[in-house]
């Protein structure tokens, strides 16, 4: 994950974060972001960089080393710094400017308020795995099972989400 190369609308499908979209449905909603000008798919994370006037921007990096913004057109307020977002990208001479699709997948351990844990992930084939992690006594073993579940099947990186906390954002 993480790599800002050009990826094909197929990849870009299989590597969305919206689980429940149909094909034709995502392939739309490419259609609305892409044009003649924003032509090129990428997986980017975005991160606040300092500017010399005090200010601060969200940018991105190509793998060419050109800096990426984001697109006036989208809302910084929405944009979750170090999250991989699936972007249409038109790239000048000297920068780059992107327009959000939709987050990249990425696997993730839910934690329910009642201290339970649950996975969500992809398998090889491209369909959704869940599971709940038990019937360990302690929450500390749920989520170390957890953890080492994903170890073992190679996952490079995983989301925790806290699902209690996650209502009040």
């Amino acid at each position: 994950m993480k790599d800002s190369r050009k990826i094909s609308i197929d990849e870009a499908y299989e590597r969305r974060g919206e689980l429940g979209v149909s094909k034709e449905r995502f392939e739309e909603k490419v259609a609305k972001k892409t044009d003649d000008l924003f032509t090129d798919l990428r997986c980017l994370p975005f991160s606040w960089v300092d500017q010399p006037d005090g200010s601060k921007k969200l940018m991105s990096r190509l793998p060419n080393g050109k800096v990426v913004f984001l697109d006036k057109s989208e809302d910084p307020s929405k944009v979750r710094v170090g999250v991989s977002y699936i972007c249409a990208v038109y790239e000048r001479e000297k920068v780059a400017f992107a327009k959000i699709i939709c987050e990249e997948y990425i696997p993730k351990i839910n934690i329910l308020p009642s201290k339970m844990v649950s996975s969500v992930w992809r398998d090889g084939k491209g369909r959704v795995r869940r599971k709940m992690h038990g019937p360990f006594p302690t929450f500390e073993e749920r989520l170390i099972d957890a953890i080492k579940m994903f170890d073992s099947i190679g996952t490079p990186e995983v989301l925790l989400v806290f699902v209690g906390n996650k209502k009040n954002v």
